[in-house]
């Protein structure tokens, strides 16, 4: 078996200035797509929402769920709610929830508590 070469992501190889590109052409979209992923975990009450759950909810790739699901979270406005359930290809995936509902059971699946 070959052995890969221990080198450092490829995003930390591209060419200089690609990253800040990349963020300035995201910051005009990241308000209304937190805005987006915050009232599907709104709305999911305790019951919460995966990642792969808010990206079929809303149409929002999960390269960019992710970052702003976590930019909600450093705001304290959802929590990981410590239950798990598995995504479309059987993982286990996070469940986040509202932090007024961390610590509730969750409702059925498909109903808000």
């Amino acid at each position: 078996m070959a052995r890969l070469p221990l080198t450092p992501p490829a995003h930390r190889n591209a060419p200089a200035g690609t990253s800040d590109v990349a963020a300035d052409r995201i910051a005009g979209h990241a308000a209304k797509q937190r805005s987006d992923v915050l009232a599907v975990i709104v709305k999911a009450g305790a019951f919460g929402a995966s990642d792969a759950e808010i990206e079929a909810a809303t149409g929002i790739r999960a390269q960019s769920v992710s970052p702003r699901r976590g930019e909600l979270r450093a705001l304290g406005l959802v929590v990981d709610s410590g239950r798990r359930r598995m995504t479309p290809r059987g993982r286990p995936a996070a469940v986040w929830v509202t932090p007024n509902h961390a610590g509730t059971p969750p409702a059925p699946e498909g109903g808000a508590a």
